[in-house]
């Protein structure tokens, strides 16, 4: 039983597969404290006291002193039938040393030396205690002191007998001083006592009564942890309880998580998806999907699914799916790792469509040509369009069309200018940016005034064209017109195809 005037450190053992490492634990212990330097161990499971007794599981602890002393003993439970806890001593032989202990824990299963049921290993520290740490001169200083301090006391002694010897006044005066204490002594112990008693008597009741209660509810939980403990007995000796015996035939590899959700790697966590173990993956591929020998079909930073299977002398089975659009691929690496035919993707048709039969080729290939034979009906229906009427006029003016020249061979520009009408046919093949329109005209009805017109229409956009330019030279005369004539107005725009 642990006192409650120990020096006690409390460790919690997990029963779990989680990894606990090692740790430094902030406990240290004096070489003063013997007999009251103890360690307390609770084995818990998901936070929760996990229900042991000394029928079936028993603590063995290890200590090793850095000066390379070793001590190995058992752990008792700290209390009768209380389970989950247990308690031990710092033997006083290892208190006597400072230093580092590194303290080993394990608790296992009786009659099954194999089965851990929790473990953990820890350091402590044992620092030397200051009255062990005062140097023998220090000592002998207080020593010497002290001699000094009764040599002085001895001399004040003696002046005191000697002025009692001389002179008997002194004795009466004591005497009487003597009486008059005892009898002050005695009425204030009496007093004191009274009040210590009665003091005593209301803290000794109000400490009978909260025992009562103490006890009162420290024997529910004794009956209640009882009936749990007999309980967990009976369900260990009459429960369903798997033994290895009987799961010596199951499955024993780990193809998912937990729960049955696939493995999750994060994004480039591997080099080669044809070197992982077997199991089922989820990932997103590196941002170069085939520096992680994923097939060309695979997009890069893509989420895929992967199922990995392995046989005898390495033959193996890859599967990879992206997981947005179901594109499947697979491989299959034969024996001594040969991989003769590499990634094949697997083609697959939606729910509504039928595997392609004689019977339904032919009819799709009557259904192909029937559609072939309207399309041309219609296209040579279309061989003609009018792209633009209306009116354009002015340099930088802009029109728009209704499809783009490019997607015609034959276009033809109409209009009118100061001669008259006009109709200039353009072949789009020859055509780079700029379409150009030239005309003459004799102003008068001998032919003697001559002027030349010349317009530009820019056609690089295809869908909007407009006027580049548009000028006029008046021959007789000799004069230019400048940059904006103006004579030009475009009326209308047509395509054959």
């Amino acid at each position: 039983m642990v006192s409650n005037l120990d020096k006690s450190s409390i460790i919690n053992m997990e029963n779990t597969a989680r990894y606990q490492p090692r740790s430094k634990l902030n406990v240290t212990f004096s070489t003063a404290d013997r007999d009251s330097a103890v360690f307390v161990f609770n084995v818990t499971k998901g936070n929760n006291p996990l229900l042991l007794s000394t029928e079936n599981v028993a603590g063995h602890i290890a200590l090793k002193h850095n000066d390379g002393s070793f001590v190995k003993d058992t752990l008792h439970f700290t209390e009768p039938n209380i389970n989950g806890c247990f308690g031990y001593y710092i033997p006083n032989e290892m208190l006597k040393r400072e230093g580092t202990v590194t303290m080993q824990v394990f608790i296992s299963e009786k009659g099954n030396s194999n089965v851990t049921v929790a473990e953990r290993i820890v350091t402590f520290d044992i620092e030397k205690s200051i009255v062990s740490q005062i140097s023998a001169e220090t000592k002998l200083q207080y020593i010497v002191e002290y001699d000094e301090l009764q040599a002085i006391i001895a001399n004040r002694i003696t002046d005191i007998e000697d002025n009692m010897a001389n002179a008997e006044d002194y004795v009466s005066q004591l005497e009487q001083a003597r009486e008059k204490g005892l009898t002050d002594i005695e009425v204030a112990k009496t007093d004191s006592v009274k009040a210590l008693n009665d003091l005593a008597d209301k803290r000794l009741e109000e400490i009978n009564n909260k025992a009562s209660v103490y006890s009162s509810k420290f024997d529910d939980d004794k009956q209640y942890m009882d009936d749990k403990h007999q309980a967990f007995k009976e369900s260990v000796l009459n429960s369903e309880v798997v033994t290895q015996g009987e799961s010596k035939e199951w499955q024993k590899y780990k193809l998912t998580n937990d729960d049955g959700t696939r493995i999750y790697l994060p994004k480039g966590s591997f080099e080669d998806v044809t070197k992982l173990a077997s199991g089922f993956y989820e990932t997103v591929t590196a941002d170069d999907a085939s520096s992680q020998g994923f097939p060309p079909g695979i997009n890069n930073s893509s989420f895929v699914e992967i199922d990995i299977t392995r046989g005898g002398d390495t033959r193996t089975q890859i599967k990879v799916v992206m997981n947005y659009n179901m594109r499947t691929f697979c491989k299959t690496i034969h024996t001594n790792s040969i991989d003769n035919y590499g990634w094949k993707e697997l083609i697959s048709l939606p729910l509504d469509e039928e595997i392609e039969t004689q019977n339904s080729a032919e009819s799709r290939a009557n259904e192909t040509l029937a559609d072939a034979n309207r399309y041309t009906d219609e296209q040579f229906s279309k061989q003609h369009t009018v792209l633009f009427e209306g009116s354009a006029n002015g340099v930088n003016t802009e029109f728009n069309l209704t499809d783009s020249i490019y997607n015609y061979s034959l276009i033809m520009i109409s209009g009118k200018f100061p001669g008259g009408t006009f109709n200039e046919p353009v072949l789009v093949s020859n055509v780079i940016d700029n379409i150009t329109i030239q005309r003459f005209n004799l102003t008068d009805a001998e032919g003697q005034l001559v002027e030349f017109y010349e317009s530009s229409v820019n056609v690089k956009n295809g869908i909007k064209p407009f006027i580049r330019h548009d000028v006029a030279f008046d021959y007789k005369n000799s004069k230019p017109s400048g940059k904006d004539k103006n004579a030009f107005t475009i009326t209308k725009v047509e395509g054959w195809k």
